[in-house]
């Protein structure tokens, strides 16, 4: 269907014979077969979703999935129980973030955050260089605000944004490096033991008792103030979804499973849905020319078409062809045709135009493609396009959030605990979220989404007092 539509597309290309009437009747026509390739019915959401719980019942127990089901080690228990001072290291890019939090029954009663850059030196030098880095500003951190703790062995949380293979709460190994750093040194070894060591180096008795994920730390952080929490979501740059499970589910792993009835975080890792097969992913040719041109093509196709990395992409792509076929200004194909250059933080400013004759739309587009466009319909064009890709996204956001709740059966009443740029800042998109969540639990659900911000920072010190009154 999907290769028609688009040879429709070819076929409506305006001519230079077409009156003003023909162009805005193939304008319309080409949004309405846009429409139909985004726009997904309810039947085909809820089909979706179960074959969702389908791949992560596979993967729980071992089979091959396309989500990857990974236990997180994190255990619910009492949060009333957790008390003390703990840290966290959350370390995601070439800035990282040390937090001194102090709880007092479950609840934080004093927070310090200290930020640091992290030279080039450690970047492309040795794991010695950039643990002694990170560490060393741990200490330095403690020195300035909490000189006490330096004679005291405190517990950490330490998020750490890389691909990267649990082996237990406190053990995590390095996949892979991302995000420009090159350190030798560190690829297929505990991270939790390199910065261990490099505490050790120094004096400081930081005891790291949890390696986090930055979704797990969404959803612990909400648990601490929400026993109703069950799912935690992730809707920015990238996305990610993880829930509690009875560990007895998680068969795979006989060490998880022997907790039985107690309930497990599990990190999805769902973005990877349905990538290999694309049984049911709506992929349009759009999707396939941003998949092309990534960095992981053929992977993490669902979480293309949700997360923040892409959506601008997509769109640019859209409006390109539009230009191209003559339903849009002829000049916008050559001033868009630089990948990446229509970022999604301009789709979503496009997205939330209800002003007058779209003048904000208007001048948005010329300050970013230098074309100043006129004609009224190109603008409504163009914030159509816009909301086609936002309010697909927000249906597959509800699509992933949706399936662990029907999975565990706690679609009557939970909270979602939801962070990323997305989710916080684009326009309708909430409400998009929450009503397509409820279009697909049903009108008996009382599931309901929240803002949770800071589940890499936050969320750490909360696994890490989870950790510690388990013990």
């Amino acid at each position: 269907m999907s290769n028609r539509l688009n040879n429709l597309l070819t076929h409506i290309a305006t001519k230079e014979s077409d009156g003003e009437e023909m162009h805005h009747i193939k304008q319309r026509l080409a949004l309405a077969t846009l429409a139909t390739q985004f726009n997904m019915g309810m039947d085909r959401l809820k089909m979706m979703t179960m074959y969702m719980i389908h791949e992560m019942i596979e993967g729980l127990e071992g089979r091959p999935s396309t989500i990857r089901m990974l236990p997180s080690f994190v255990y619910k228990s009492d949060a009333s129980n957790a008390a003390g001072v703990f840290y966290a290291l959350d370390l995601g890019g070439t800035n990282f973030r040390v937090l001194r939090v102090c709880v007092e029954g479950g609840k934080v009663v004093q927070r310090v955050d200290s930020k640091y850059v992290i030279p080039t030196s450690a970047l492309t030098g040795t794991a010695d260089d950039l643990f002694g880095f990170i560490a060393k500003s741990v200490k330095t951190m403690m020195s300035e605000k909490a000189p006490e703790d330096l004679q005291k062995a405190l517990p950490m949380g330490f998020t750490f944004s890389f691909p990267c293979e649990l082996k237990s709460i406190d053990s995590g190994v390095l996949i892979k490096w991302t995000k420009g750093f090159s350190t030798e040194g560190v690829v297929g070894k505990d991270v939790a033991q390199l910065l261990r060591g490099a505490f050790r180096k120094l004096g400081v008795q930081m005891n790291v008792v949890a390696v986090c994920n930055d979704t797990v730390g969404t959803l612990i952080a909400r648990y601490f103030s929400d026993e109703n929490a069950q799912v935690g979501v992730i809707v920015g740059t990238g996305s990610n979804a993880c829930y509690f499970e009875r560990s007895a589910a998680v068969t795979k792993d006989p060490a998880v499973a022997a907790h039985g009835d107690r309930m497990t975080a599990i990190n999805m890792e769902c973005g990877n849905f349905d990538s290999k097969y694309r049984y049911v992913l709506p992929i349009t040719k759009y999707d396939e020319l941003v998949d092309e041109r990534s960095l992981n093509p053929d992977n993490q196709l669902q979480e293309k078409i949700v997360s923040g990395m892409y959506l601008g992409e997509i769109a640019r792509y859209m409006i390109v062809q539009l230009s191209e076929i003559g339903c849009l200004s002829p000049s916008l194909a050559s001033a868009m045709s630089k990948p990446m250059s229509f970022e999604t933080k301009y789709m979503g400013m496009i997205t939330g135009d209800q002003g007058p004759g779209l003048q904000f739309t208007r001048r948005l587009i010329k300050k970013v493609t230098g074309v100043d466009l006129t004609d009224l319909s190109d603008l409504r064009t163009i914030r159509e396009v816009c909301r086609l890709v936002r309010n697909r996204s927000a249906q597959q956001a509800a699509m992933l959030t949706s399936a662990p709740l029907l999975k565990t059966h706690m679609q009557g009443l939970a909270t979602v605990a939801v962070d990323g740029s997305v989710y916080e800042k684009m326009p309708s998109f909430q409400r998009l979220y929450q009503d397509n969540v409820n279009a697909i639990l049903g009108k008996e659900s009382k599931a309901t989404l929240v803002l949770q911000k800071d589940g890499s920072g936050l969320g750490a010190t909360m696994i890490a007092a989870l950790t510690v009154s388990m013990k």
